[in-house]
């Protein structure tokens, strides 16, 4: 196993329920405009895939399903990345592997 650290705060936590359509970090989360962290930026954010796999993109470009063209990067059940960079995490997406499963992608916010 091998194990990461990052510089920064966590700052915020959410859940994102992924569906057939590519969605990305709530914005207000990765550049809030009022709290602790207004006017910044988040500089990284650690994601786990819970319940199905996923495809993931953090260019800007919009992930795909499997039985498509499965655009993106392939992240499993169970698995843990980590995006560092502000637009990486600001251009991050992330859509079900297989268009009837129903992810669950937690994510921690870094500032």
């Amino acid at each position: 196993m091998r194990v990461f650290t990052i510089d920064g705060v966590a700052a915020y936590f959410e859940t994102i329920g992924t569906t057939t359509t590519a969605i990305g970090f709530t914005s207000t989360l990765i550049a809030p405009t009022s709290g602790n962290y207004s006017g910044g930026k988040a500089r990284a954010a650690i994601i786990s895939v819970e319940t199905a796999d996923i495809r993931f993109t953090i260019n800007g470009t919009t992930p795909t399903v499997t039985t498509g063209t499965g655009a993106g990067h392939l992240l499993q059940t169970g698995s843990s990345f980590i995006i560092t960079g502000e637009s990486n995490v600001a251009n991050f997406k992330c859509i079900n592997a297989v268009a009837s499963s129903g992810a669950k992608v937690k994510c921690t916010i870094m500032f």
